[in-house]
């Protein structure tokens, strides 16, 4: 096989982990480090630049139509500041991250497939919601779920909490597509958007 030469500047202390995990798996730093590069591509559960290009300008036409379009129904909502919706999304990156180790997949690909089916069952959710949750998730310093997003979701007829609710039946492997709005034994939406992720101390402790 072709190969060709890549030549990267890393932390020493890096360095000396991967030669000492080379060693430890009988392969060659070279070999090891092609390994886990390749694991890596591998798991990345992300379409090429292209598709998500394309799927950017459908949600920021699909956002534009709906903060256009005219509230209906008598239904209230508390509407989330911009503040409260960076807990929502530090604390939906951080629960996923803990089930991830606690279920013990073999992939962060398939911990996203099981979680997403979960969610993407609710009548208002959208293609252009998964692709921004994934980007969310697994994007370092990506736009995560903006306030003005979030509170479109709570519109839906069968769950006004549709992230929420897909968590608790993600993790209790409950059955997809039920409401779990009433659930006491886990945070409520409220709580959730006023903490964040610090909730996660007393939830795995």
């Amino acid at each position: 096989m072709k190969r060709s030469q890549l030549n990267i500047s890393i932390d020493p202390e890096l360095l000396k982990r991967i030669k000492e995990c080379a060693r430890k798996s009988g392969k060659s730093i070279t070999g090891y480090v092609v390994d886990c590069c390749t694991k890596q591509i591998e798991d990345y559960p992300f379409q090429s630049l292209e598709p998500r290009i394309e799927r950017i300008e459908e949600r920021l036409q699909s956002i534009e139509k709906n903060l256009s379009s005219p509230l209906t129904g008598s239904k209230k909502t508390t509407l989330l500041t911009p503040r409260e919706a960076d807990n929502c999304n530090e604390f939906i990156k951080a629960i996923f991250e803990k089930e991830v180790e606690r279920k013990e997949y073999k992939s962060i690909k398939n911990a996203w497939n099981d979680l997403i089916r979960h969610i993407s069952c609710f009548d208002q959710w959208s293609d252009i919601y998964t692709f921004r949750l994934k980007e969310s998730l697994f994007i370092d310093h990506a736009d995560p779920l903006s306030s003005e997003e979030i509170n479109l979701l709570t519109k839906g007829q069968e769950c006004p909490c549709p992230i929420r609710t897909g968590l608790i039946n993600w993790i209790k492997s409950g059955a997809q597509g039920k409401c779990c709005c009433s659930d006491k034994s886990f945070p409520s939406q409220e709580v959730i958007c006023e903490k964040g992720s610090i909730l996660l101390k007393d939830m795995y402790a």
